[in-house]
């Protein structure tokens, strides 16, 4: 019984994820979930009381998937490296596991400002990105990252590369030639490799080469 409520339940947020991100919120109703979902509209009802708590509810489901696939990635004592090597591989691992979460969220943050999902995005904060900031932090304090910069800020850079390509798809497809249809998923993995080098690299600042060293040695500028 358990097993057929939650089956019931994962339908019906997969149909409403893929119909909420084609057609939008208000264009979308409890009927047309219904059939896609292959369930009735009486019991969408019976576990959300209204189209826009059920919209709520899918857009927690997508912040508590990056939060779970962080899980996987990290223990109690992760190094700094690795909590933002496993934030933007989470990031990443969720957009490409459903392609329709990047427009669905897209039209959230153009469409709503957040609005719906201002509750999800504070849990968020109070966990896997407090993690994330303090772990920026505890790279600052062993000389391992750049002490000039602001944690906060430093862990906003970190995950809104991935944000870029969730808000600006067609763009990053025309850059990388793939067209106004966005990025391949082989591309966003490519690109959370990518993001996760380069948070990295501007974390640790400038490495002098020998032969820069020996410049400024003799007095180069």
């Amino acid at each position: 019984m358990i097993t057929r409520a939650h089956d019931a339940r994962t339908a019906i947020l997969d149909s409403a994820e893929r119909l909420f991100a084609s057609r939008g919120f208000a264009a979308t109703t409890i009927k047309q979930i219904a059939a896609e979902s292959s369930q009735n509209s009486a019991l969408i009802y019976y576990y959300y009381d209204s189209k826009a708590s059920l919209y709520r509810h899918v857009l927690e489901r997508v912040i508590n998937e990056i939060r779970s696939e962080a899980a996987k990635r990290l223990t109690d004592d992760s190094d700094p490296e690795s909590v933002i090597t496993a934030v933007v591989e989470s990031q990443v691992a969720v957009l490409n596991n459903r392609p329709s979460l990047q427009v669905l969220l897209a039209r959230e943050l153009i469409d709503w400002k957040a609005a719906h999902a201002e509750p999800a995005i504070r849990s968020l904060s109070a966990t896997l990105f407090e993690r994330l900031r303090l772990a920026i932090a505890a790279g600052q304090g062993t000389g391992a990252f750049r002490a000039d910069l602001d944690p906060t800020f430093a862990a906003i850079s970190v995950i809104a590369q991935v944000g870029y390509l969730v808000l600006a798809r067609p763009v990053a497809g025309i850059l990388l030639g793939r067209g106004t249809d966005g990025p391949a998923p082989d591309d966003i993995r490519r690109f959370g490799k990518h993001a996760a080098a380069f948070a990295l690299s501007g974390l640790r600042g400038p490495v002098a080469t020998d032969l820069q060293t020996s410049f400024r040695a003799e007095g180069g500028s």
